[in-house]
């Protein structure tokens, strides 16, 4: 067998899941006031699992979910999506 080819795309929207630094620190900037956040220390500590997992995609994109992963990390209210339980320790 061959190897998977990576899709280029969102699965959930399909739009190109390219996405600069500048355009997910806006996109951070503009959400953090309107949700609830964890604190730097959990957050860190997701970023780190979510950078060792082989669904991150381009380095910012969960393959799971489609979620960007330091939008999801930061959100109090979210989970680690694997399929295989949270990576995130702590979490539900």
């Amino acid at each position: 067998m061959g190897d998977i080819p990576v899709p280029s795309t969102c699965k959930g929207c399909e739009r190109d899941i390219a996405l600069s630094e500048e355009q997910i620190t806006r996109i951070l900037n503009n959400m953090r006031p309107k949700m609830e956040c964890v604190n730097d220390e959990v957050y860190e500590a997701r970023l780190l699992a979510c950078a060792q997992c082989d669904e991150l995609m381009s380095g910012h994109t969960c393959g799971i979910s489609g979620s960007i992963v330091r939008i999801r990390a930061l959100a109090a209210t979210q989970n680690c999506p694997s399929y295989h339980g949270s990576r995130w320790q702590g979490s539900a």
